[in-house]
């Protein structure tokens, strides 16, 4: 398993490439399902719902959940939606206006095929400082890290 981790100069952007042990179908069904992506989403301590997934161009997506006795809450709507190739939305954190900065942030999915294997590049853009662009980028090595067990394990 191979995982890159690109921080630009730029505090804008996050980018987090890791090349997985599955097919780009088997990727994407564990990106977009939601019995799936319960299992790689959240940290294992976090209390997580799927409250709507609307996936398709203007569909919504809204998760719900809990850490530490804190609530939060991420929404957001499908820009792109092309199965097993690309997925476009925006990320907004409902509870924590400071995690992100003002606004929306947007989130590309890349998958590519690599053989027998799919590269996945995540890029979120639209951070407004640098500690939401870090907390970001860790969070995101942590998905990619339990997704990469769960596509194995789907294997």
């Amino acid at each position: 398993m191979e995982s890159e981790s690109t921080m630009p100069a730029d505090v804008s952007r996050v980018r987090v490439t890791r090349r997985l042990k599955a097919s780009r179908q088997r990727v994407y069904r564990a990106w977009t399902e939601p019995e799936l992506m319960m299992k790689w989403f959240a940290e294992p301590d976090y209390d997580m719902r799927i409250v709507a997934l609307d996936l398709r161009v203007g569909g919504r997506y809204r998760f719900e959940g809990e850490h530490d006795g804190q609530g939060w809450v991420l929404e957001g709507e499908f820009l792109e939606v092309r199965p097993a190739e690309r997925l476009v939305y925006t990320w907004k954190w409902e509870t924590d206006k400071n995690l992100g900065g003002p606004g929306d942030t947007v989130v590309t999915v890349d998958f590519r095929e690599a053989g027998k294997e799919t590269e996945l590049t995540v890029t979120q853009e639209g951070f407004t400082n640098e500690l939401a662009r870090s907390e970001h980028d860790r969070g995101w090595i942590g998905c990619l890290d339990r997704l990469a067990d769960v596509v194995s394990r789907e294997a």
